[in-house]
């Protein structure tokens, strides 16, 4: 076996083995989700467009792909978006050649982070790098109808990349216009403004999830949310760090529920979850 780059004419088959082990992911870690997610791998080859061009991803070959990382680097910061090995070869070391090749890819970076799955030997590849627990990240899913007045809200543009950016190192730690570029290519984004000021922004996606979303103030926290709720229509998932606790008390009050945890890790202090609305495993 081998770990080499991945190639464009590689996606399909890494796309078959996320949705291969997430299935196996959930059976094992979360049998109160089975039968309520599908994944069809065609829907994942957007995301692994974007990672190969603008980070850097390594497949597990051995004869045919067996697993796969992708890694990216934003403002200084690294970030593990995908670690992926397919379950009946799951304990032979491919995940951990795998994160070293991402790591060494790295190396240099101001600070190293992923988005842990519930698998304890993922997190134990993590531990093992350095990487330590910044906050859970609840997952939130239901339906609940948009009450209340929201502040005034745009349509979120290329122009807004500047304050986007600033807000973004706040609560992120890094800003990241590449991926807002994708963001906006395939989702509703949504400026909050006062007074005709931007106050934050949020993403809703045409299945109902919403996110990344990020707010100056935590005060504005629930104005977001229903914008969102507006814009979506329906139900809707939202993924929230444990530290944001106005969103979570938004979201338990009109009906949400969570329904699986991962965890943020990083290699020191980073962002503010606190005002923020993660984007998922995937690009953090």
């Amino acid at each position: 076996m081998r770990i080499r780059p991945a190639r464009e004419d590689d996606l399909i088959d890494l796309a078959r083995i996320f949705a291969t082990t997430a299935a196996d992911l959930i059976r094992r870690y979360r049998p109160e989700q089975v039968g309520q997610f599908s994944v069809e791998p065609e829907s994942r080859l957007f995301m692994y467009r974007h990672l190969l061009g603008t980070g850097r991803m390594f497949v597990a070959d051995d004869g045919r792909p067996v697993g796969f990382s992708a890694a990216i680097i934003r403002d200084g910061v690294w970030f593990l978006s995908q670690l992926w090995v397919l379950p009946d070869r799951q304990g032979d070391g491919i995940g951990r050649d795998l994160l070293d090749e991402a790591l060494a890819w790295g190396r240099g970076a101001t600070a190293f982070t992923v988005v842990a799955s519930p698998h304890p030997g993922a997190m134990t590849l993590y531990l093992r790098a350095s990487m330590h627990p910044l906050w859970i990240q609840y997952e939130f899913t239901g339906e609940a109808k948009p009450d209340g007045a929201s502040s005034e809200t745009t349509a979120l543009t290329k122009n807004d990349q500047s304050w986007v950016d600033a807000l973004d190192r706040e609560v992120r730690g890094a800003a990241r216009p590449e991926d807002h570029s994708l963001f906006r290519s395939q989702a509703t984004g949504l400026a909050l403004r006062r007074e005709g000021e931007p106050r934050g922004y949020v993403y809703v996606w045409g299945d109902g999830k919403v996110g990344p979303g990020a707010v100056r103030d935590r005060a504005d926290t629930g104005d977001l949310l229903v914008a969102a709720r507006r814009t979506a229509a329906g139900p809707i998932t939202v993924t929230v760090p444990s530290t944001n606790w106005t969103a979570i008390r938004e979201l338990v009050a009109v009906g949400l529920r969570p329904v699986g945890t991962n965890t943020f890790m990083s290699s020191r202090p980073l962002g503010d979850g606190s005002r923020y609305l993660s984007s998922g495993g995937a690009l953090g």
